[in-house]
């Protein structure tokens, strides 16, 4: 029988030694182990550039940057929480101040009722608006909507980098749990070339 792994195959995924086509197969157990020690070399080689050196600090490593990735997202959700908020009092503060003449004309008008009538919407939107300003503790009497603005513009720039950072993270862990994956796998196999410590040395290339 015919027995054929492509090059791409063999450099991505283990083959697994103990299937039937090569469980009974002498020559095929030692052409596949040694196919197996070059994927493994090459991921070996690869958690190397990641200045990890054993099974345990590559699990250590996975480990932190999945917390890590946790407390990115947790910041992230928290800006937008700031954002969101930051935003509604923008908008607040927008309709507060443009509305504001509206009611120094109308606590000083001669013909209050007259003016209201006139300028009802006006004037309860700027009511609304001072009243919810008021009630998140805005400074009316230094009510700035361009500062505002700019500190909804900082908060922008950091969840953007916060999620390039996420990114980051998330790229790195795929790639790390993909050699964890293989390299658990071989170290689960009979093969030879591993010692087996208490530490989960891996092979010396």
């Amino acid at each position: 029988m015919c027995f054929y792994i492509s090059q791409s195959s063999v450099r991505n995924k283990l083959i697994d030694t103990n299937s039937p086509n090569i469980a009974g197969n002498i020559g095929l157990q030692k052409w596949a182990n040694k196919e197996n020690l070059k994927i493994v070399s090459a991921e070996y080689n690869k958690m190397f550039t990641h200045n990890l050196h054993n099974f345990s600090e590559l699990e250590d490593r996975i480990a932190l940057l999945h917390m890590q990735q946790k407390e990115v997202n947790t910041s992230v959700v928290s800006l937008e929480s700031q954002i969101r908020h930051l935003r509604e009092m923008l908008k607040y503060a927008e309709q507060y101040q443009k509305n504001k003449i509206y009611d120094d004309h109308y606590k000083s008008s001669k013909d209050p009722d007259r003016y209201f009538r006139k300028y009802e919407s006006q004037i309860i939107l700027f009511a609304g608006a001072e009243h919810i300003l008021q009630e998140n503790g805005m400074d009316l009497k230094h009510l700035n909507s361009n500062k505002l603005q700019k500190q909804i513009s900082d908060l922008i720039s950091r969840k953007k980098a916060l999620n390039t950072q996420y990114v980051s993270f998330k790229q790195e862990i795929k790639e790390l749990e993909l050699i964890h994956q293989n390299l658990s796998k071989y170290l689960k196999q009979d093969a030879p070339e591993i010692q087996r410590s208490s530490h989960n040395k891996l092979p010396s290339l």
